[in-house]
C-alpha cells in the first residue's frame, strides 16, 4: 500500500513538473519574445534636423570665380568660405574676399573685405567690413563698396579714407565711373567735386 502511495506521489510530482515546464515554455515562446521583437523600420521615428533651413543651403571652401566686366576687363574673385541658397544659386555669400580687376592697360585693382555678395549672372559685387582697395600707389579704405557691372561704376561708402601720391582723402562716398574714368566725391559738408583719374 505504501509502495502504491509512493508511486502515485511520484507520478503526480512528475506531472506537475511537466505542467510547470510547459508553462515556462509557453511564457518564453510568446510573452518574452514579444518584448524582444524589434520595431519595424517604418514605425521608427527619424530624428528631426535641428536647423530645417540647412538643407536649402550649399556651402563651399576656397572658391574662385572668373569673368569679364561690362568694359571687357577680366576679374577674379576668391573667397575662403561661400554659400548660396539652392533656390537662388546665382547669389553667392562670401567671407574673406580677395577680388582683382585686370584692366586693359595692364594695371590691376585689388579689393579685399571680410564679407560680401557676388552675383554670378550679373557680375555685380558687394563688399562689406574692412574694405581695402589698392590701385597703383593709391589705397582706399571703407566699410562698404559696391560694383555695379551693368552701369560700369564702383561705389565706395561709409568712412572712406584714401592715401596716395597726390595726398590724403576723407569722404562720405566715392563713386568711380569705370567707363569715362571720372570720380565723384561726396564730402561730409555735401560739396561735390568731379576729378578725372587715370587707370
Amino acid at each position: 500500500m505504501a509502495s502504491n502511495n509512493f508511486k502515485l506521489k511520484k507520478k503526480t510530482l512528475f506531472q506537475i513538473t511537466l505542467i510547470f515546464l510547459g508553462v515556462l515554455i509557453i511564457f518564453f515562446t510568446y510573452f518574452y519574445n514579444q518584448k524582444q521583437k524589434p520595431v519595424p523600420m517604418e514605425t521608427k521615428k527619424q530624428p528631426e534636423r535641428i536647423d530645417q533651413d540647412i538643407e536649402n543651403i550649399s556651402t563651399f571652401e576656397n572658391i574662385q570665380y572668373e569673368g569679364v566686366d561690362g568694359n571687357g576687363n577680366k576679374f577674379i574673385i576668391n573667397s575662403t568660405n561661400a554659400e548660396f541658397e539652392n533656390q537662388k544659386p546665382n547669389i553667392i555669400y562670401m567671407k574673406n574676399i580677395v577680388c582683382r580687376f585686370f584692366f586693359q592697360d595692364n594695371t590691376t585693382l585689388r579689393i579685399t573685405s571680410n564679407k560680401g555678395i557676388f552675383d554670378n549672372i550679373s557680375n555685380d559685387m558687394e563688399f562689406e567690413e574692412n574694405v581695402k582697395m589698392y590701385y597703383l600707389e593709391n589705397r582706399l579704405f571703407s566699410e562698404r563698396a559696391t560694383f555695379v557691372n551693368s552701369e560700369n561704376y564702383l561705389l565706395i561708402q561709409d568712412n572712406v579714407v584714401g592715401e596716395g601720391p597726390q595726398g590724403n582723402l576723407a569722404a562720405d562716398k566715392l563713386n568711380i565711373d569705370l567707363l569715362d574714368k571720372k570720380m565723384k566725391i561726396s564730402m561730409y559738408n555735401e560739396d561735390k567735386v568731379n576729378i578725372r583719374v587715370n587707370y
